[in-house]
């Protein structure tokens, strides 16, 4: 084989090695978009891990933005695990084997579900990735419980509060259906008599929730978390 034709073989095999290293990135940052976050929640579970009474608080920004979520709900050993921007099935797909069914979670507080709506999915494919989201939970631990946190209705995602309650009632009736599933109704509580977010209970972004609003929440979460106890005592 000439030298030329050796030469021209070789460039084009780096060539080619070249795309598939970059595709393989690429869509390796694309799998693992919230990489950081999930690498930062296991270095905090390696120093102090989970233990069978840890409460796991599970989603989006919602509970990212809820720093005080230790210092509120301390009688329930509250950790939280949220990462802003998340859809359901991000934690499908990445966080949930990393974050959570290595430490076999006995309660989970739920909230996630306006991203993946907001990005274009319907409600009932979201309603699909809660359905699988639970089993997940119960293939780690068949005796889980979960409190789905209703989704609210931000100001700024009006043309997705159809959709939103939609899901959230779809939900609950999964939840009025299982004894584990508990319904915490977000929605109402930071929604006026017409069904629309309360702007001032959402901050300048009129997306996120404000200290105040996390305040009025707060004692709907321990009252879920107090009836988990009564229900699952008889």
């Amino acid at each position: 084989m000439k030298k030329s034709t050796i030469k021209k073989l070789a460039t084009l095999f780096l060539v080619a090695f070249a795309v598939v290293v970059s595709a393989s990135t690429l869509l390796a940052a694309d799998a693992f978009r919230f990489e950081k976050d999930v690498q930062r929640y296991e270095k905090l579970s390696q120093e102090e891990p989970p233990t069978s009474d840890t409460t796991f608080f599970v989603g989006s920004s919602t509970f990212t933005g809820w720093k005080e979520i230790p210092n509120d709900f301390q009688s329930c050993k509250a950790i939280n695990r949220g990462f802003g921007g998340s859809q359901i099935s991000d934690w499908l797909d990445v966080a949930a084997d990393r974050i959570l069914t290595p430490y076999k979670p006995s309660r989970i507080v739920f909230f996630c579900g306006c991203n993946d709506i907001a990005s274009g999915k319907t409600a009932e494919s979201v309603v699909d990735d809660f359905k699988t989201f639970v089993q997940k939970m119960r293939d780690a631990n068949p005796d889980v419980v979960i409190h789905f946190c209703a989704l609210h209705m931000p100001p700024v995602r009006e043309k997705h509060w159809n959709a939103f309650k939609t899901f959230n009632a779809a939900v609950k009736e999964i939840a009025d259906q299982d004894e584990r599933i508990f319904y915490v109704d977000f929605a109402l509580a930071t929604s006026d008599e017409n069904g629309a977010g309360r702007p001032e209970l959402f901050k300048n972004d009129r997306l996120h929730l404000t200290r105040d609003a996390e305040k009025i929440l707060v004692p709907l979460i321990l009252e879920s978390i107090q009836k988990e106890k009564e229900t699952l005592a008889k």
